[in-house]
């Protein structure tokens, strides 16, 4: 990094402190050198020394002093059940599949690793208690902010944490206190906050609580590490999950699939990573989802969202709209329908695969066959391919599962060859964003974001755009916006 003169640092100590806190804490070059010069800035004068040899003597004898400007360096975003499908599927899959293989009295552990202010384990730990794990918990959150560690302990937010969509399952929870809330200590009380760097090598531990987790939320840490710190946290991370657990990511992070032995559960909103247990063979193939049983909450919990279809990537009914190149399912899949439900994928591959004259049907296949066997779904689909030539969804199919196995050449093809077949179909452009970003092609990736980004906008914010699996216009139009702005920097950087 210190080598690369093209970077506007208005000073080499800059580049110092960046080099140190590459070699420290494994963060990637800061995309926007301007924003990293003001962070670094606040945090010397926060320090009280505007001197950068005595600042970088200080950062390589203090950690407290380092995580300060870690901090200034990666973003903190959160707010309650942010992305949330990503605790519907905790509801709908992880915790029935626990109670199948474990029995009702099992304590659930769940990690929240970079917890910021606190708001995504206090989410989990109100999911739990409504799922009827009131007294069967316990939630540990770490970060490497103990600024963000005392406020998320003090547990009191404003509104700003609560402009998700299902936010308001918090509010039964919150006591109004002027423009603030205060956490419930019901809730607040059943998660353990402490300080912990995921680039240091002293996790999992028994000390730490770090250990035996059955579900572990990483999500948007690992975008700011380096591929070596990502190889090492990645394999920390599944020696941190119990047998059978479960790790969620965020949509924007690196694939860990290659660092460590993990099953990969392909959904229709990104890829979940599961420890096998001994005697699984695969989950996706063997978990059944089970009733929950009734909260013993004894504050009224809030309106419940409906349950989703079980993570099938079957997409739902379709609109009333629905684009001649988006083939429906014809009746006789009605036994493939029920597989999927079932959770019983290869059963549901099979029989949808036996109508190899509906393009349709053999997309069914596939997206079974994706959750419990990547490569044979491959297969399928170069021969699904051959037999259809212009089935679009085929092709996207194709790009999603080589995206998840990480090969990215191949997936980028696909995902090109989709658009040709439909230069308006979003979600393509939006994986496509997404594939040329991993290859480090970020105009490329900006281009494909803004194309997603306004496709969207351009349908009303209800309406579901095709082969998105139900998601709304408005909902992936801000998904595209936010993965545009994040390399709107970069961009620009990389123009002058």
């Amino acid at each position: 990094m210190s080598s690369d003169s093209s970077q506007p640092w208005r000073h080499p100590g800059y580049v110092a402190i960046i080099d140190l806190v590459a070699a420290r804490a494994g963060l990637l070059p800061p995309s926007c050198p301007a924003a990293a010069m003001e962070g670094i800035d606040r945090a010397m004068a926060r320090a009280g020394l505007p001197d950068f040899p005595t600042y970088l003597a200080r950062l390589e004898a203090d950690a407290a002093l380092l995580d300060d400007l870690l901090v200034e360096l990666t973003i903190g975003e959160t707010y309650f059940f942010r992305n949330p499908e990503h605790f519907q599927f905790v509801r709908h899959q992880v915790l029935p599949d626990m109670r199948r293989r474990l029995g009702a009295s099992h304590v659930v552990r769940a990690w929240s690793a970079g917890c910021a202010s606190g708001e995504e384990p206090y989410s989990l730990a109100v999911l739990l208690m409504e799922e009827g794990y009131g007294h069967q918990m316990e939630v540990r959150a770490t970060d490497v902010s103990r600024a963000a560690l005392s406020r998320a302990r003090v547990a009191r937010y404003g509104e700003w944490s609560l402009r998700g969509p299902e936010a308001s399952r918090m509010r039964p929870f919150l006591h109004p206190e002027g423009r603030r809330y205060t956490l419930d200590a019901q809730v607040r009380d059943r998660v353990h906050f402490g300080y912990l760097n995921l680039a240091d090598d002293t996790w999992p531990s028994h000390a730490l609580g770090i250990w035996g987790m059955d579900i572990i939320f990483c999500r948007n840490v690992l975008i700011y590490f380096n591929r070596s710190t990502i190889e090492a946290v990645a394999r920390r991370l599944h020696a941190s999950l119990a047998d059978g657990g479960f790790l969620i990511a965020g949509p924007s992070d690196p694939s860990l699939g290659d660092y460590a032995p993990f099953e990969t559960v392909l959904t229709d909103w990104g890829i979940v990573y599961h420890r096998a247990t001994p005697s699984q063979a695969s989950w996706a193939h063997s978990a059944r989802p089970v009733p929950p049983p009734a909260p013993p909450s004894p504050l009224p919990p809030p309106p419940r969202t409906p349950a989703p279809p079980p993570v099938t990537l079957l997409p739902p009914a379709p609109p009333p709209a629905v684009p001649p190149w988006e083939p429906a399912a014809p009746p006789e899949l009605a036994g493939a329908h029920r597989a999927l439900a079932a959770g019983d994928w290869r059963e549901a591959a099979r029989l949808a695969g036996a109508h190899l004259e509906d393009a349709g049907a053999e997309a069914m296949a596939i997206r079974a066959l994706a959750n419990v066997e990547p490569l044979a779904a491959v297969r399928l689909c170069a021969d699904a391919i051959t037999r259809h030539p212009l089935a679009v969804e085929l092709r996207y199919l194709e790009a999603m599962v080589l995206l998840g196995l990480g090969r990215l050449e191949e997936s980028e093809r696909a995902a090109r060859q989709a658009l040709y077949l439909e230069p308006s179909l979003a979600v393509a452009h939006l994986m496509l964003g997404h594939i040329l970003r991993r290859q480090g092609d970020m105009r490329g990736a900006r281009r494909a974001f803004r194309t997603a980004e306004s496709l969207c906008a351009a349908l009303p914010p209800e309406a579901p755009v095709p082969l998105a699996d139900g998601e709304h216009a408005g909902h992936l139009a801000e998904v595209a916006r936010a993965e545009r702005t994040r390399l709107d920097a970069t961009f620009e950087e990389t123009r002058e």
